[in-house]
């Protein structure tokens, strides 16, 4: 009896006849029907009542596949606990360049937990939300607004980061301690509207509506590294509120007077593993110092 056979006899079960699913199952009639009659041949019983109109399961037949489905559901079952054995001495954390806020808990978590494998699963972009949805990672990191997409997976808060305008040393701007929109709308300045809420894109609008051109809006939002880096040379600004930002020791940060911030936390799957748990809690810890 094999996996194939199964999968045959159950289609043909579904569908009622060898021809129905012939043209489903991509595998020729001939080629089901001698499966099928292997398989009864090994059962000692037949499987189907064949008619003109079709087939149908025989009572032994009805009671054999009631019976497989229950037996491949336990085996289902015990592969995805003894899976989860295994997946309890790993975590599985998104990992893409502009995102930095678990660093801290990773470095702090394989300092005390030495047995827990990490993994940091590099993905080209800013697609977390999704890889933690679909079980590809165990935990992401990304921030609440209200375009937040609709993915299903659990928020857990850990801080509020503050928007700054980054820029280059020596900037005209460079020396203040915090800087007004007003200010900002001297100079090109680059900002990201997918990760800004309504009311602050409406406030840039209003702020830039006599200098419009000096408002610069992007929607790469994989390339923040980049943005930032531009502002290196020349007056330009990025205005970002991700914590990336800080690790640039190059650029200056001045605060913006308007109390901006930006909602960052930790996203995972619910249930998580014992292991997964406890990195969500140190999380916590963390951040709460």
């Amino acid at each position: 009896m094999t996996d194939e056979q199964l999968k045959l006899l159950f289609l043909v079960a579904e569908k009622g006849s060898f021809s129905k699913a012939e043209e489903t199952g991509y595998v020729s009639k001939q080629a089901i029907l001698k499966q099928i009659n292997k398989l009864e041949e090994e059962l000692g019983f037949p499987l189907f009542e064949r008619g003109k109109k079709g087939v149908r399961l025989t009572e032994a037949g009805t009671q054999f596949v009631n019976g497989i489905r229950k037996l491949q559901s336990q085996k289902e079952k015990l592969i995805k606990a003894c899976r989860s054995m295994v997946d309890d001495q790993c975590i599985r954390i998104g990992n893409v360049e502009h995102q930095v806020l678990l660093d801290r808990v990773t470095h702090e978590f394989t300092q005390r937990y030495p047995g827990i494998r990490i993994i940091r699963a590099v993905h080209p972009n800013h697609s977390g939300e999704w890889r933690v949805e679909n079980n590809i990672i165990d935990v992401g990191e990304t921030f609440s607004n209200d375009k937040a997409p609709d993915f299903h997976y659990t928020f857990k808060p850990l801080t509020h980061v503050p928007f700054v305008a980054a820029m280059r040393s020596g900037h005209p701007l460079s020396s203040l301690s915090s800087v007004s929109l007003s200010q900002l709308t001297q100079y090109p300045l680059t900002v990201f509207p997918r990760m800004l809420d309504s009311n602050v894109v409406d406030a840039l609008h209003e702020a830039f509506k006599d200098r419009k051109e000096n408002l610069i809006e992007r929607d790469d939002v994989d390339h923040q590294v980049e943005a930032a880096f531009e502002c290196l040379s020349g007056d330009s600004l990025l205005l970002t509120a991700n914590p990336f930002i800080h690790s640039i020791s190059e650029l200056v940060k001045i605060p913006l007077n308007t109390g901006w911030t930006r909602e960052y936390g930790i996203i995972y799957n619910e249930p998580v593993s014992p292991s997964v748990r406890k990195y969500i809690d140190l999380a916590e810890e963390i951040y709460r110092q």
